[in-house]
């Protein structure tokens, strides 16, 4: 049967069942007919607030019946033909007893074509189809970059994309040296990410994506290229959002607590303590009254660092805004994990380190020590992690 907007005449017939409104029925008893030009005739039976569909050879016995062609009947029941237009200009009729046949306007929900759904596949196969279409060479005058894809999971794949010359090149898999690489582990992910369903940062911040490369080129990918436009998307206009920027403030005190508040008072003496676990011996960072593991409160302070040893360290190419400023941090930057002198295993300081040290820091691996650090202490000291303005190498 032909499709009009992917939708048929059955589509419309087929749940009317279900779409049936009892309330919008009462008093009604009468049989109606439906005359589709190329799809059939039916007869639709209304009685005791109950409905009866069939199908017809012919609509003897209706009290009036609708007259039309498939398209303009299908048009009019998802809202892509106007109803009245259809009707003044004849392309749908009604049949006997034209006052009785509106009744039939409240028998019935509205009919919603079932939403169909793109594979990750289909979608890679249209996202990556249009990239050339979609290149705009003229803001790509100087530009030679190379973007690499490698999405990973059943649906995945590999593709590279040439930028030299104002123009644009996409071949499959990855070939030559790529200016950036963008790798996500699920290329539903990436999917996702285009489509606007989740939160690029989020996924980087949960390294289900990496930028391998540069960066700042990744950043630029939409200045070369119109957005990718979703073709499952129904076309409507968005609802218009209204925004007012501003820091939210909420007028609330929190208490730190026993163990939290002695561990930031003692940062204004410019020391670190923590406390340990009786039965583990684990020392907790920040400090906390009962152990994660052992289940027991641990009362013993002692007193550690202030330097140590990076064991890791994570380059941050995107921060999120302080939720009390609003304010986002400078990247690239470096967060560590510290090994406190007198600490252990995996008792492990977080905070940051001077950002022009980053690139010359050692992780420790094992046995293997890492960069040595100290805390660069704020003059001015409240209680706070950031009475640490950060490490720097202990030279």
């Amino acid at each position: 049967m032909a499709e009009y907007w992917g939708v048929t005449v059955d589509n419309i017939f087929d749940t009317m069942q279900e779409r049936f409104r009892p309330e919008g029925a009462k008093g009604v008893d009468a049989v109606f007919g439906y005359d589709i030009g190329g799809a059939g005739k039916w007869k639709l039976t209304v009685k005791d607030g109950a409905m009866r569909l069939e199908k017809a050879n012919d609509l003897s016995g209706c009290v009036s019946s609708m007259v039309s062609d498939a398209e303009s009947f299908v048009g009019v029941n998802i809202g892509k033909v106007d109803a009245a237009s259809a009707f003044t200009g004849g392309k749908i009729k009604v049949e006997g007893d034209l006052g009785a046949f509106g009744k039939t306007g409240k028998l019935f929900r509205k009919y919603t074509p079932p939403k169909k759904e793109m594979s990750v596949k289909d979608y890679l196969a249209d996202m990556f189809g249009t990239v050339v279409a979609r290149f705009k060479p003229d803001a790509a005058a100087g530009v030679d970059y190379v973007y690499g894809f490698d999405l990973g999971g059943t649906d995945g794949g590999k593709w590279t994309v040439f930028i030299k010359d104002r123009k644009c090149t996409l071949v499959t898999g990855l070939q030559g040296k790529t200016s950036v690489t963008l790798e996500f582990g699920e290329a539903k992910d990436y999917v996702d990410m285009i489509l606007g369903k989740i939160d690029a940062n989020s996924l980087l911040a949960a390294g289900r994506g990496a930028a391998i490369g540069d960066i700042n080129i990744a950043l630029k990918w939409g200045q070369y290229f119109e957005k990718y436009a979703d073709p499952m998307a129904t076309g409507e206009p968005e609802q218009e959002l209204l925004m007012l920027k501003k820091t939210i403030s909420v007028n609330q005190t929190f208490v730190t607590g026993p163990v939290m508040g002695k561990f930031l008072n003692a940062l204004k003496e410019k020391k670190i303590i923590t406390n340990r676990c009786p039965k583990c011996g684990r020392m907790h960072f920040p400090a906390r009254e009962v152990c994660a593991e052992c289940r027991v409160r641990a009362e013993e302070w002692v007193e550690v660092g202030p330097k140590g040893q990076v064991r890791y360290m994570e380059y941050v190419y995107y921060s999120s805004p302080d939720p009390l400023t609003g304010e986002s941090r400078e990247t690239p930057y470096g967060m560590i994990m510290v090994r406190l002198d007198g600490c252990r295993g995996n008792d492990l300081f977080m905070h940051l380190i001077r950002s022009d040290q980053i690139d010359r820091i050692q992780g420790g691996r094992n046995e293997k020590s890492g960069t040595r650090v100290r805390p660069v202490w704020n003059e001015h000291r409240v209680g706070s992690i950031f009475d640490i303005k950060y490490f720097e190498i202990d030279e």
